[in-house]
């Protein structure tokens, strides 16, 4: 994979940021904070989002006021070209490919979809492992030889191996949990012969019970229906016989009703023959004052209507007066702000003039206030005074030298212990051969007596006590030098504090002299001049675009002017139509108008007192023929009512003949038994059919769990030779892990020894790597001897640190063609940042493209490409440079 551009829009403090990179090393520079490290994180959140590193949040990501982050990159693998686009905010992702002149979508526009394509294409741990090298990895490596062997397990990918082994031991578990379960169920059917032999005595008891229950039923079932077919007749009758009486109850009380609703008609009727008589002569009146009740109603809705019209016309005539009166008021202001305009104009003119002149000084006010703050800022991360480092260089120095010491006298006591151990050794071998020795001494030569073998034994002894006493005064002192060298170790830990703190204070004399160099007494009077001015100028242009705002209304005041003037005339002449038609009326003025409207109003009066005479007059007429229809049908009703009673009254007597309420509660009793009988012999044969039909399919289901008691026998055989295989299996790949990762430090051991020898200028002849349990050990080799990490200084620490990083991915760059590396230098000095120039020349060119971000200058010497990154006023800004 090689990538050849990334567009961000933004993304933290990117805004809108282009880059193109090339094959071979490319190298984005720029100051701390400038946002070169979050170009790294686009690309890593571009191709892998939502995955993404613990350390990068949702809400960091989305640039402060920004609308939408957009990441696109452009990258070519195994020949094709891609274009992959993803927009965090709105959720919207897809990837393309190149297939000649033409680009097509390779998945699903989505998120997941294009995060799964590109696990696919280049794993996720591949990636932040192998290709891309993150801050703070080379002080992991560095810290202990646990971490160190956890990156070296990332890094290499043997974290599948160990969750293989694993995996394994949980499958031998599933296999032992199945093994118990096929057990326990052999277990549980040991006895499966005989509970097929109690299950066939129980079915055939139950065939015997049903056939001998079977023939009793119909006999049963008969007698009841013979019961039943006699107590029917019997409630029909009786059913019969209510039925009759409820009916002769309803007749006569319907009867009772026909009699008492005639009577109430009759009188009714001639009540209301009298009301229709008095209603006539009403309606007679009506008829004769109709003409002048309309006279009145027509003359009254005429009064209405001019008396609103009038009233209404007057108030709009006073509205429309003091509207015209407001509008010249306002026409003649508006003539006042023209000139006003001008004026306006003319000062603003002079303003912009002025801000131009000032602008400059402005902008560098600005810039001097930022490195102020950028001071400020680094101010504040310092954790240590100048005196204070200096104390600690010296404390170092110091400790550095103690070291030497202590490792000298270290040396010198291992060798004077051998030297003990051997002349030890040499006594105890001599005690021995003289124990064993006959004739004569094998150390001097003469006769052997037991007297001189005694008295050479002694004088052996007492030297070998001697040589331990020595011994033990030598471990005494070589572990309080030991210990003393562990408390040098913590405060050489301190070096890189130091080296951190010196590049704060040297950036906070760059800026302070950057700073120097401004005015800042004079910038401010033109800075806060410049701000005064463009706030009176912004206040000045607000009032300008009012008054033109407000000049835009001439023209529609002067045509509103107009209409209501127009108004004015079609309102009077409005008015004058009815004084006209009051005259037609036979009018004078309104108040001959009143005059005869008082005098027609009690003849109204009355005429509207008497228009509900004609419908009451119709309504009773209509009454009266309804209650005369009425009883007419009540007669007819009636003489039917008094012939049914005389029926029904002949059929109940018939009916009573008929029935025999004894016999009736006989039979009822009796068929209640015969059913009960029935049902109990039913219910019983049912029961035994149940548990026929129960026992023959646990019958066939025990025959089956005998057949089934054969293949598990037959399956926890196998289970058992599975349980072998798979740990044969997993020791397999233990030892392959291991014998993997020892192949792997080996190579990489090589790779570290080369870039380590150049940083440190072959100071040291190499690296030693060794893999333990949970551990990788790293020495160093100096003067052919090997060494621990704590004879390095700090910034040689740091070197081997860079040094077995870049190994790791060295050792990977035959099947990746990409290296990110995030700040690799951060403490190197500078003749070891100058050598790793040599060492990206030497070992990174076998990778077909790096991209590097760094604030080192002097790794441009190396690099194809130079990308610079500075931020302004809060946004990061890209510059590519030309290499020379």
């Amino acid at each position: 994979m090689m990538i050849e551009k990334i567009i961000v829009r933004d993304f933290r403090s990117h805004e809108f940021t282009k880059v193109t990179f090339a094959p071979g090393i490319n190298l984005i520079i720029g100051q701390n904070g400038s946002g070169k490290s979050s170009l790294l994180d686009a690309i890593l959140v571009g191709l892998y989002w939502p995955m993404k590193p613990k350390d990068l949040k949702k809400e960091d990501i989305l640039r402060v006021n920004g609308k939408s982050t957009e990441i696109t990159i452009f990258f070519e693998k195994d020949n094709v070209k891609y274009q992959l686009h993803r927009n965090i905010t709105k959720g919207i992702a897809f990837v393309k490919y190149q297939e000649g002149q033409g680009w097509h979508y390779a998945t699903e526009a989505s998120q997941q979809s294009v995060r799964r394509w590109m696990e696919k294409m280049i794993p996720y741990d591949v990636f932040v492992n192998a290709i891309y090298i993150r801050q703070g990895e080379i002080d992991a490596i560095l810290e202990s030889d646990e971490s160190r062997e956890k990156v070296v397990r990332k890094v290499l990918g043997l974290d599948k191996y160990e969750n293989a082994y694993n995996n394994l031991l949980e499958v031998r578990k599933t296999i032992d949990s199945k093994i118990s379960a096929i057990e326990e169920y052999l277990t549980a059917m040991k006895n499966i012969d005989e509970m097929i032999e109690e299950t066939r005595k129980s079915l055939s008891e139950a065939i015997k019970q049903i056939n001998e229950l079977t023939p009793k039923i119909p006999k049963l079932r008969a007698e009841a229906e013979r019961i039943e077919k006699r107590l029917s007749e019997l409630d029909e009758l009786l059913e019969q016989l209510n039925k009759a009486k409820e009916e002769k109850n309803e007749i006569e009380k319907d009867l009772e009703g026909v009699k008492t609703r005639i009577s109430s008609l009759i009188k009714s009727t001639n009540e209301r023959k009298e009301k229709i008589n008095e209603l006539k002569k009403k309606f007679e009146k009506l008829e004769k004052i109709k003409p002048q009740a309309e006279r009145y109603m027509e003359l009254e809705k005429f009064q209405r209507e001019y008396s609103e019209i009038k009233s209404r016309i007057e108030k709009e005539l006073k509205g429309y007066e003091g509207k015209l009166s407001q509008i010249e008021e306002r026409v003649k202001e508006l003539v006042q702000k023209e000139e006003e305009l001008k004026e306006l104009e003319e000062k603003i003119e002079e303003i912009a003039e002025r801000l131009e002149t000032l602008k400059q000084h402005a902008e560098q006010y600005e810039d001097a206030m930022r490195i102020k703050k950028t001071v400020e800022d680094l101010r504040k991360r310092l954790s240590l005074s100048e005196e204070k480092i200096k104390a600690l260089k010296d404390e170092i120095e110091e400790a550095k030298r103690r070291r030497e010491e202590i490792r000298e006298r270290l040396e010198k006591i291992g060798e004077e212990k051998g030297k003990l151990r051997s002349l030890s050794g040499e006594k105890d071998k001599a005690i021995s051969e003289l124990m064993k020795a006959k004739g004569r001494c094998p150390v001097c030569g003469a006769e052997l007596t037991d007297e001189h073998r005694e008295e050479l034994i002694k004088s052996y002894k007492i030297e070998i006590k001697k040589y331990m006493e020595r011994m033990k005064e030598l471990e005494k002192e070589e572990k309080e030098l030991r210990a003393e060298l562990l408390g040098i170790e913590k405060t050489l830990k301190k070096e890189s504090t130091v080296i951190a703190t010196e590049e704060i204070l040297k950036q906070i004399k760059e800026n302070e002299e950057k700073l120097a160099q401004f005015n800042l007494r004079e910038l401010e009077k033109d800075a806060k001049e410049y701000e005064k001015l463009s706030k009176e100028k912004n206040q000045l242009e607000g009032k300008l675009k009012s008054i033109l705002e407000e000049l835009k209304k001439k023209p529609v005041l002067e045509k509103t002017k107009r209409n209501i003037r127009e108004k004015i005339e079609n309102a009077k002449k409005e008015l004058q139509k009815y004084d006209k038609k009051l005259k037609e009326l036979g009018f004078e003025n309104e108040e001959d108008l009143g005059a005869e409207l008082e005098k027609l109003r009690p003849l109204y009066e009355e005429y509207l007192g008497l228009l509900k005479v004609k419908d009451e007059l119709e309504k009773e007429e209509k009454r009266l023929g309804k209650e005369e229809e009425e009883l007419k049908d009540l007669e007819k009703q009636r003489k039917r009512l008094e012939e049914q009673l005389s029926m029904l009254k002949e059929r109940i007597t018939e009916l009573e003949k008929k029935y025999n309420k004894e016999e009736h509660e006989r039979l009822r009793k009796e068929y209640i038994q015969a059913r009960e009988a029935l049902t109990k012999a039913e219910t019983e044969l049912e029961n035994l059919e149940k548990r026929k039909e129960e026992l023959s399919k646990n019958l066939e289901n025990l025959q089956k769990e005998r057949d089934n008691v054969k293949s598990k026998k037959k399956e926890l055989e196998e289970l058992r030779k599975a349980k072998e295989r798979v740990q044969e299996l997993r020791e397999k790949v233990r030892r392959f892990k291991n014998l993997l990762k020892e192949d792997a430090l080996a190579k990489v051991g090589e790779y570290a020894s080369e870039i380590f020898e150049e940083l440190t200028e072959e100071k040291y002849s190499g690296i030693s790597v060794k893999a333990k349990e949970n551990k990788v050990v790293l020495g160093v080799i100096y003067d052919g001897k090997e060494r621990e990490l704590s004879f390095l200084s700090g910034g040689e620490r740091i070197a081997l640190g860079l040094a077995f990083r870049l190994a790791l991915s060295l050792y990977l760059a035959g099947e990746i063609p990409l290296l990110i590396m995030d700040e690799p230098t951060p403490y190197l000095d500078e003749e070891r940042r100058r050598r790793l120039v040599d060492i990206m020349e030497r070992y990174l060119r076998k990778i077909p493209q790096v991209i590097i971000v760094s604030h080192d200058e002097e790794l441009k010497d190396a690099a194809d490409r130079v990308v610079r990154v500075r931020l302004e006023n809060g946004v990061s800004r890209v510059e590519e440079v030309e290499v020379g």
